[in-house]
């Protein structure tokens, strides 16, 4: 395998970390028991899908294409900053949950795209 082949494995699976983190946001409301609240519950599913599509379509599109990361970095920063704008920061695992998984999702989307930028 080549150092260019290498290099574009590693910015696949800082893109394809994206995928479980989606699919966790997806879960969450079920799993940690705030489903109850239809606004954080709405946007952790719609979110949480839309990151993991955009994250699949960031790997099976062409590297030209790859400026898709980007709009899981928004996405990413709005579900880290959605329990303080819902006023549901009472919910801890909830918002635990939205922050840590909302930034790790933007850190990674960023790498990804901004790596395999910088490639030869």
């Amino acid at each position: 395998m080549s150092m260019a082949q290498q290099r574009t494995a590693l910015w696949d699976i800082l893109a394809a970390l994206c995928i479980p983190l989606g699919a966790w946001l997806v879960a969450s409301p079920y799993i940690l028991d705030f489903s109850l609240y239809d606004a954080l519950r709405l946007n952790c599913t719609f979110v949480g899908g839309s990151i993991l599509s955009l994250a699949i379509a960031q790997l099976a599109l062409s590297p030209g294409l790859r400026w898709l990361g980007w709009l899981n970095v928004v996405l990413g920063l709005w579900i880290a900053v959605m329990p303080f704008v819902y006023g549901v920061t009472f919910l801890a695992g909830a918002t635990v949950s939205s922050v840590a998984t909302g930034l790790v999702v933007a850190v990674l989307a960023a790498a990804s795209v901004l790596g395999a930028r910088r490639q030869p």
